[in-house]
């Protein structure tokens, strides 16, 4: 699971490589009733997804709400109360541009300006200034997204320690050989199966928004023009496909202004400290050496 920006499709990635484990599709966001997704899948359904596979020693699932969800935790919990979690972490500075970009990509945000995006976190909340979503009838709030201490604290206090596993985004990231091998130990499956880990789900950013909104998110009278035009459904993916593929490029690395960086680190700085405390562990990476401007990556 989550959370989102984390590494965990890569991750998701490298754990299908071992022969032990089946993962099924990715966000299938079926616990979180407190999440307001626009099309929430059926049990019926959710089942269907792991139908034939019960002789894997380990079968699971990567959702990156679970974690943000009020209610994921104790869903699960009372699902499979022995199930094993998994818990991917990112710097919370870091992972909210991240998570900006992704949602535009993805449709579900209307605001290209990061700062301006975040700023709208309250009157989002209040129902106001919502965009037009592919997957959401209301966006999770950005920042409230990077508050882990409370979030990873349900899964702990309801899994216990021995069945909740902790991955640190950057130290992911420097060796993630390493750390998929430590979730083999965890999972208590042979920690020598080889594993390719190459790099999945690069940051991408969008050439015109405008166009990128239309092909995401069009109107029912666009829609009703290109089916007249375009009345074939395979061609018309098949241009859809190619359009949303010219308007896309990889993202470069960029940097927050300082003034940003100071005032978001300001508001997770004390989240932070709790979270160090109840992992035992020094998250050296997530507080700024320096007053100098925050390079990421996404």
């Amino acid at each position: 699971m989550g959370a989102p920006k984390c590494g965990t499709t890569a991750m998701d990635e490298y754990l299908k490589q071992h022969p032990d484990i089946f993962m099924a599709k990715k966000e299938l966001h079926y616990f979180g009733s407190d999440l307001q997704m626009k099309n929430r899948i059926t049990e019926s359904n959710y089942f269907k997804h792991f139908a034939g596979k019960e002789r894997k020693k380990i079968i699971g699932e990567s959702s990156v709400w679970y974690l943000y969800s009020r209610m994921a935790a104790k869903e699960i919990h009372e699902f499979a109360p022995d199930a094993k979690i998994l818990i991917m972490l990112r710097n919370p500075l870091t992972l909210l541009p991240s998570l900006h970009g992704e949602r535009i990509y993805n449709g579900n945000e209307d605001v290209s300006d990061f700062e301006t995006a975040i700023n709208l976190d309250e009157d989002r909340k209040k129902g106001l200034r919502q965009p037009v979503c592919v997957d959401y009838q209301m966006l999770p709030p950005y920042k409230e997204t990077g508050l882990f201490y409370e979030q990873v604290k349900r899964y702990t206090d309801l899994f216990g320690w021995a069945n909740v596993h902790i991955i640190i985004f950057e130290e992911f990231i420097r060796n993630p050989t390493l750390c998929t091998k430590q979730v083999f130990k965890f999972l208590e499956l042979n920690e020598e199966v080889p594993v390719i880990c190459d790099k999945i789900n690069a940051g991408k950013t969008i050439r015109n928004l405008w166009l990128h909104r239309i092909i995401k998110t069009p109107g029912l009278v666009i829609k009703k023009i290109i089916r007249l035009l375009i009345p074939s459904k395979s061609l018309r993916h098949k241009i859809m496909g190619a359009l949303l593929k010219r308007n896309t490029k990889i993202k470069s690395k960029r940097i927050l202004n300082e003034q940003l960086n100071e005032r978001l680190y300001s508001y997770y700085q004390n989240d932070i400290n709790l979270l160090e405390t109840l992992i035992g562990r020094n998250l050296h990476d997530w507080h700024p050496l320096t007053k100098s401007k925050f390079l990421f990556n996404e």
